[in-house]
């Protein structure tokens, strides 16, 4: 039976295929730590006749760097209250609409009278009444007509006349449910014909300005950030603010470990609204620090990352670093000599206190 054309062609490419494959197992062979370092081909030979492999440095010196502390967090008023019913009725008026301006005493929420009116006449009645009484006595006391004992039993039902008037006085002042402060109406949480009891909510009253922008800093920063220190905060919406540090709490969240940071900003215009997300970012202290290339990290055995250097025998070391800064043109580290040779290329070939072949990346250049 003939044998289909598709199949002899489909077969042909398969013997290609691992014949191909197994050209690169059998012939090839993975370039060593020198050819791949050096990346240069004197270099290489040189490094296989010496025994070393090479490595590629770079000198690099410190400069001062002011480190900063950065935070993630979210705006909030400074204050945010909920005004409450101080009376009992039903709501007559709601004068100010959601999102305008208040000045304190504003009227928020207007409750009906009742019997309030009433109460407020008869108390000031029974005031005027008490007084005519008391100046009467106080009259004949004076002329010894009456005892001091009678003259001093009508102030007192005078003063108590007074207190009822007062009395009334505050029970009619809290049919207007007022601003306790200038801010925004944020949300009116009735309408007109709703009943109040005492305690129920009327409005929910926010200061925007100041601003502040809160955070959460970790207990190993916590130290690095002072009240009254000037910062900046970046919002996710694309402002950038000047503010200062106002509060730095004293004890810990319990379930993160962590420490609240208040940061305060103008927002005179009101432009800034409360609930966005920020970062912070606070200048802490001044250390000495390098700038290098992102590549040049690399990890102990241990996990931890650091740079590989050679010193003056032209031997391996390897420095532990922290991370102060990342930028678009490198990041900042602390952790190194003032001036020392980083392994550029190769450092991931190489360990602790092995002799390597140094090729300065500076005589490269001029060579090339």
């Amino acid at each position: 039976m003939a044998i289909k054309r598709s199949y002899i062609i489909a077969a042909v490419i398969a013997a290609l295929l691992g014949a191909w494959i197994l050209s690169g197992q059998i012939g090839g062979s993975e370039e060593s730590p020198a050819e791949v370092t050096a990346e240069n081909g004197q270099d290489a030979q040189e490094a296989g006749e010496s025994g070393l492999i090479a490595v590629r440095t770079r000198t690099v010196g410190s400069e001062p760097r002011t480190t900063r502390v950065n935070v993630r967090g979210r705006t909030e008023a400074v204050r945010s209250v909920v005004v409450r019913s101080e009376a009992t009725g039903s709501v007559t008026e709601v004068p100010i609409a959601e999102g305008s301006a208040v000045e304190e005493g504003d009227v928020l929420c207007r409750l009906s009278l009742n019997a309030r009116d009433a109460r407020m006449a008869e108390a000031e009645a029974l005031m005027r009444q008490r007084y005519l009484e008391f100046d009467a006595a106080r009259k004949l006391a004076e002329k010894g007509h009456r005892s001091e004992t009678q003259a001093a039993a009508a102030r007192a039902s005078y003063d108590a006349a007074v207190a009822l008037v007062k009395q009334a006085e505050v029970e009619l002042s809290h049919t207007k449910i007022t601003a306790p402060f200038h801010g925004i109406l944020e949300e009116r949480l009735v309408e007109v014909g709703d009943y109040l009891n005492v305690g129920d909510p009327c409005a929910r009253v926010v200061d925007l300005d100041p601003l502040l922008i809160v955070g959460q800093v970790a207990e190993m920063d916590v130290n690095r950030i002072s009240v009254g220190s000037q910062g900046t905060a970046r919002l996710i919406t694309g402002e950038e603010v000047n503010g200062h540090v106002r509060y730095v709490a004293k004890t810990a969240d319990q379930a993160t470990r962590t420490f609240r940071v208040e940061m305060e900003v103008p927002n005179e215009d009101l432009s800034l609204r409360s609930g966005v997300t920020a970062e912070i970012n606070v200048p802490a202290s001044e250390v000495m620090a390098h700038k290098l290339p992102p590549s040049i990290l690399t990890l102990a055995d241990d996990g931890s990352i650091g740079v590989r250097t050679v010193d003056r025998n032209n031997a391996v070391r390897f420095y532990k670093i922290s991370i102060l800064e990342d930028t678009p043109d490198g990041v900042w580290i602390s952790g190194l000599p003032e001036r020392v040779r980083v392994i550029t290329v190769g450092q991931e070939y190489v360990s602790e206190g092995q002799q390597v072949r140094v090729v300065d990346e500076t005589a490269l250049g001029s060579a090339q």
